[in-house]
């Protein structure tokens, strides 16, 4: 991994703040040529710091910082956009991206797609309140992120025979080759054929389409990622 020494006005979402000594923290910045980047912002937690954007939730950032090491020095910042996330749902959907981000990408390795889509995601939580287009958008980026990780899914064909998926039809997934409507195991989980050419579609009126959605993403995201646990799943509400 080459370290960066200089970066200059980036465009920034704050993925993750922790404290560091009195007045200072350390923020996990997700950039758009850079990918993720640690920095400190020295006194930031002082009322009168220019660093303080920082802590201003849900906001696009130019930021300017350097350092030859992985943790940067903050010297800049200024808000581009912010975004208005007005109820729990829109709030912890973006806490819980954040955390995805965090534990699915390494450090100073660019995502410039996934930038982008971050940046529409936010976006659609900040003008939406409806849940199924919620719902959607999330399950959209992430499978995005998966995709983008090299492990994309195929929601229109059973991996087994390369049949397109039928509605009629009930499939069971394997996160590592996808869906399968042969060798049923009776004990395992099996998804309606419907509900999967609605996500495919995008079409998330229906709940049972929702939860099945859901349900997919979390078993392919979970295999993906190993034992790196996503930790805000527990405090998360129902959708």
């Amino acid at each position: 991994m080459t370290l960066i020494n200089k970066i200059s006005l980036e465009p920034a979402f704050v993925l993750h703040t922790r404290a560091f000594q009195e007045t200072s923290i350390i923020v996990d910045f997700f950039t758009q040529s850079y990918g993720r980047l640690n920095a400190i912002a020295k006194g930031a937690k002082r009322p009168k710091s220019p660093l303080r954007s920082v802590l201003t939730p849900a906001s696009k950032l130019s930021i300017t910082l350097s350092g030859k090491n992985d943790l940067k020095t903050l010297s800049n910042v200024e808000i581009i956009d912010h975004y208005q996330l007005d109820n729990s749902i829109s709030f912890n959907s973006i806490v819980y991206i954040n955390e995805l981000i965090t534990k699915a990408t390494e450090k100073e390795d660019p995502h410039k797609e996934i930038f982008n889509q971050y940046e529409n995601l936010i976006i659609n939580l900040s003008n939406n309140s409806n849940n199924s287009e919620l719902e959607r958008v999330l399950r959209d980026f992430e499978l995005n992120l998966l995709q983008e990780m090299g492990y994309g899914i195929d929601l229109t064909r059973d991996a087994e025979t390369n049949r397109k998926i039928e509605r009629g039809v009930s499939y069971k997934f394997n996160p590592d080759r996808g869906f399968s409507s042969e060798e049923k195991i009776p004990s395992e989980k099996l998804f309606a054929g419907e509900d999967i050419i609605n996500f495919s579609n995008g079409n998330f009126e229906k709940k049972a389409t929702r939860d099945c959605a859901k349900t997919i993403m979390r078993k392919a995201l979970d295999f993906h990622l190993g034992n790196k646990t996503l930790n805000i799943r527990k405090y998360l509400s129902k959708n």
